[in-house]
């Protein structure tokens, strides 16, 4: 049996040193007056570019292909870390910071020469105004999902259950976006959605914990004090949520390594939260119950 509650200030100390870390990183961007985050185009505000790629090309090439040409040609111009999707209908979109005129004409020209004869669909300007409504969407958004948590989990076992699923979750929340700003990965709508489906990963894997924790105290089995008991729990816990992470690392790495360009930042904050989801629901949750709850011995 591990002694995980025993260790309690171990894993808020690594917590902490994470998080504080990349929150120093933001501190310091924004006393230089620099951007705390690399907030993408969907925040920021840029250009938006739809162009109907040539049929012979699109069907000679395959997408990863096109894409690769397309990021080489946009190089040229220090957009290679634009967005760009191809479509099933062969229109390539490319998403990048605002573009005058002449700069689209040029890009026009580069993408020509790159891709083949080409043909300029849509050009539109996302604005600042746009950016900023779907941040406090987005926020909006992360604050209405963990207050159901809280709800739920309160309603299913009681509050201090509930209490604790939330700064597990909190936990997570903040070790993403410490990370996002150590490793200066872009914040755009795909990194608000991994964020949300790494949430509910930890959740669930957290309410699993939980429910075995419910069980073993239920149980009349002879504890000496209730940290023992929360040990034993975790610890019975421990084969099922590393298959669990370790399955779903596999998929994610896979994708990671063989997918393209445009998901490999996605997959490596899913890469993240799924690691910090299992350490939360381990190492955070579970001694945050044992601070919560009066520590009596179990006869």
């Amino acid at each position: 049996m591990f002694k995980i509650v025993e260790k309690t200030r171990l894993w808020f100390l690594l917590s902490f040193v994470v998080i504080m870390s990349g929150l120093s990183v933001m501190g310091l961007d924004a006393l230089k007056q620099r951007q705390y985050l690399n907030f993408g185009i969907d925040f920021t505000g840029g250009s938006s570019l739809m162009f109907k790629l040539d049929s012979e090309s699109s069907i000679k090439q395959s997408d990863s292909t096109l894409i690769e040409e397309a990021r080489t040609a946009l190089s040229k111009f220090d957009l290679g870390h634009s967005h760009i999707q191809i479509t099933k209908d062969a229109e390539l979109i490319i998403k990048t910071i605002e573009l005058s005129n002449d700069q689209r004409l040029a890009v026009f020209n580069e993408l020509q020469t790159n891709l083949g004869n080409i043909e300029l669909l849509e050009a539109d300007i996302i604005g600042p105004t746009i950016g900023a409504e779907l941040k406090r969407k987005s926020l909006w958004i992360i604050f209405a999902v963990s207050m159901f948590l809280l709800l739920y989990i309160s309603l299913r076992f009681e509050w201090r259950y509930g209490l604790s699923a939330l700064i597990a979750v909190l936990h997570d929340a903040l070790v993403m976006i410490s990370m996002a700003a150590l490793f200066d990965l872009e914040i755009n709508t795909a990194f608000v959605a991994a964020l949300l489906t790494i949430l509910g990963y930890s959740i669930n894997d957290t309410i699993v914990i939980f429910d075995r924790i419910r069980e073993w105290l239920a149980k009349d089995l002879v504890f000496k004090s209730l940290n023992d008991a929360l040990n034993s729990a975790v610890t019975s816990m421990f084969a099922r949520s590393f298959h669990t992470s370790f399955t779903t690392l596999l998929v994610i790495g896979a994708l990671f390594i063989f997918g393209g360009t445009t998901i490999k930042s996605f997959c490596l904050v899913l890469l993240i939260g799924v690691i910090s989801g299992t350490y939360s629901s381990l190492f955070i949750a579970t001694p945050v119950i044992s601070l919560l709850f009066k520590e009596e011995p179990h006869d």
